[in-house]
């Protein structure tokens, strides 16, 4: 919520001396406004102070009408407006000060224009849609077609627009919309639900919506492709529907989170930090996809690092592979994960063998072999499996690192021998 954490600063007998509603980083930026109302600078109480000495401080009044401003009560807010139509009474020009807006600054007069704008559009209290009134708001956007508060305005119509104005207006606003930012998701989506709404003009909702489908089409999100099936669906098309948002997309979206959390998982396993939610993620990434291999070969090398190997064994262990002893490239995944972190090893070698029997002439899996059995220490037959995978492998650099290992191995039996 725009208002957590809400701060009130009073005095030991219940004054109120100032207050902060909701948070915005850097939190520098917060402390420093905390530490300003510590020492009295510019806090309710001071400005009130001030504005009873001199109600024509136009620095004053515009800092106390933002602290009304901020205060969600319905007196607050007619406070915050008398206080700002005040401003520009006193400045109408927007000559004499500016306030912080975001990275940017923009005149106390055009901040009041805003201000006053968005309490007529969404007026406190028991509000109706007939108390409701986009008119101040047009013409702000007419009067500062510049202005850093410009896309702050159009979306507050959008707002509006979405539930309230005849289709006609809504229509001429959100063509107006949609040609100031034509690049931007969520401003054609915002047209696209009123089309949906109207059930008119789905033709243009179709074309905005395959428009927002390719300018997302690198991340996909769920609403934009959710408002792309509705208006297939208001067009009868439910075979269209179904391909854009049925359980292939969903699918889909499931198994990239499912990799995105195995990449959460395993930065902060690698920065030891932040680990029980690692391995809560872990979980999740199972749950979403537990049928590609790779997932859970990822998942089980990350539990095995948290410490957790009887998980490991639960979801790439004995009872995984015995439903793959098939399937070479499952095989030759689960005999190398076992062999380097030299667990499983019975289970690995097991596995190794029948991946031999599959495909004997393949250099790359008699390395697999000879893997198991080094990590077994069963040094003699390590180097009978790396010497056929000499014999078998073509690159240049394989065979010079199979010839490395073989070297290495022969000194580990001379070794022994003695």
């Amino acid at each position: 919520m725009s208002a957590t954490p809400t701060v009130l600063i009073i005095t030991h007998t219940g004054e109120e001396i100032d207050w902060h509603v909701g948070y915005g980083p850097p939190p520098e930026k917060y402390i420093e406004r905390l530490e300003k109302s510590a020492k009295g600078i510019d806090t309710f109480q001071s400005l009130s102070r001030l504005y009873k000495k001199d109600p024509k401080n136009v620095d004053v009044v515009f800092k106390l009408a933002q602290k009304y401003n901020y205060r969600y009560t319905d007196e607050a807010q007619q406070m915050a407006t008398k206080l700002f139509q005040e401003v520009l009474a006193l400045d109408p020009k927007g000559e004499k000060g500016t306030t912080e807006y975001g990275e940017d600054k923009v005149t106390y007069t055009e901040y009041a224009e805003f201000s006053l704008a968005q309490a007529s559009l969404f007026p406190r209290g028991a509000a109706t849609p007939e108390s409701r009134n986009p008119g101040p708001m047009t013409t702000f956007i007419q009067k500062y077609p510049q202005s850093k508060m410009l896309q702050a305005a159009y979306s507050a119509l959008s707002s509006y627009y979405q539930f309230a104005g005849s289709k006609e207006e809504a229509q001429a606003f959100f063509e107006e919309y949609v040609a100031k930012y034509p690049e931007d998701p969520s401003v054609l989506y915002s047209y696209v639900r009123r089309i949906i709404r109207d059930k008119e003009p789905l033709n243009r909702g179709l074309e905005l919506a395959k428009k927002i489908d390719e300018l997302t089409r690198y991340n996909p999100v769920a609403r934009y492709r959710q408002a792309l099936a509705q208006i297939y669906g208001l067009q009868g098309d439910w075979e269209k529907a179904e391909e854009v948002f049925g359980k292939r997309f969903m699918e889909g979206r499931a198994n990239s989170l499912a990799y995105d959390l195995i990449d959460y998982a395993r930065f902060w396993i690698e920065q030891n930090r932040n680990l029980e939610s690692a391995e809560s993620m872990l979980d999740m990434a199972l749950r979403l996809n537990p049928e590609t291999s790779y997932i859970r070969y990822s998942a089980a090398g990350l539990y095995v690092r948290l410490k957790k190997e009887e998980k490991a064994l639960q979801i790439f262990g004995p009872e995984y592979i015995k439903d793959k002893m098939k399937d070479p490239s499952n095989l030759d995944l689960y005999a190398s994960f076992w062999a380097n972190q030299k667990k499983n090893l019975d289970s690995a070698l097991e596995a190794a063998k029948r991946l031999i029997e599959l495909s004997p002439k393949n250099g790359s899996y008699w390395m697999t072999l000879g893997s198991v059995y080094r990590s077994l220490e069963n040094y003699s037959e390590a180097l009978k499996a790396y010497e056929k995978a000499l014999e078998l492998v073509t690159r240049e650099s394989m065979k010079k690192f199979i010839q490395k290992t073989i070297e290495d191995l022969q000194k580990i039996i001379k070794e022994k021998s003695k």
